[in-house]
């Protein structure tokens, strides 16, 4: 073989050998490392979206532990308003207040109503009393757990044989709940 023989054919020989490398590359190893950079991203993707999962997770038993510790003053919630209109739960309240602040009821009217979608026990009533004794009973009646508001206070004075004192004609909302069912 001559010279130039052997240079063409190393040239034709090396020409083939980058041709075969570039097609190597272009065909097998360029896809490969292109999906091993997606496959990389996806699973970055994934560890993130997996951390997210677990901040959400201790976020949740956080909140449902927090919840748990709730437990008195959901049930205060309940108290201060009750599924239904508990008008006797209301009577007992008023007559605890009254013994305490030295006022008795001489007429008690309960009624229930809604308006706005508010459901509440309404509770007419009338009693003499001092002005003082009715700060205090006003007072307890603020204090009281249960939601009450005051909607009219009608006020007469008048003069007894014994005292002169001041006559309450009052109308109260004592608030609930009702659900749909009932």
């Amino acid at each position: 073989m001559t010279e130039t023989s052997k240079q063409n054919l190393s040239i034709l020989l090396i020409t083939l050998l980058a041709a075969a490398t570039i097609f190597i590359f272009a065909r097998f190893i360029e896809p490969a490392i292109n999906e091993a950079k997606e496959l990389s991203a996806k699973i970055k993707e994934e560890q993130e979206k997996i951390l997210l999962l677990q901040e959400y997770k201790a976020k949740s038993e956080s909140l449902i532990q927090s919840y748990a510790n709730l437990g008195e003053q959901v049930n205060d919630v309940h108290l201060a308003l009750p599924n239904d209109s508990q008008a006797a739960q209301v009577l007992a309240i008023l007559d605890a207040i009254s013994k305490k602040t030295n006022i008795y009821f001489s007429n008690l009217v309960f009624t229930e109503g809604s308006q706005e979608g508010q459901n509440y026990l309404e509770i007419k009533t009338v009693f003499s009393a001092d002005y003082e004794d009715f700060k205090k009973w006003l007072s307890e009646i603020e204090k009281e757990l249960r939601l009450i508001d005051l909607t009219r206070v009608n006020i007469k004075r008048y003069d007894s044989a014994k005292t002169a004192k001041i006559e309450y004609n009052i109308v109260m909302r004592a608030y609930f709940l009702k659900s749909d069912a009932q």
